[in-house]
């Protein structure tokens, strides 16, 4: 989302779901840690994505169409 409209609205949901994770944990590592892991995460996807938006708009692509995993492993490694 970022990538494409250099804004990211969305996304709370995730950071929700992301924090339950954090709850379960049997260490609390305590909320600036949380809050760096959580930054250093979406850094690394953000990066991940600029550096292969080809293959993430074909993998995107072939989501929005059912295809199986085996078939979306197959798009990305061939990109």
């Amino acid at each position: 989302e970022a990538l494409e409209m250099e804004e990211a609205k969305g996304g709370e949901n995730d950071l929700i779901a992301l924090q339950n994770i954090f709850g379960r944990s049997e260490e609390f590592m305590g909320a600036a840690k949380q809050q760096e892991m959580t930054r250093w995460g979406a850094l690394m996807a953000f990066m991940i994505i600029k550096e292969n938006k080809e293959a993430f708009q074909k993998l995107s692509k072939a989501l929005g169409e059912g295809k199986s995993v085996a078939e979306c492993a197959a798009i990305i490694e061939s990109s």
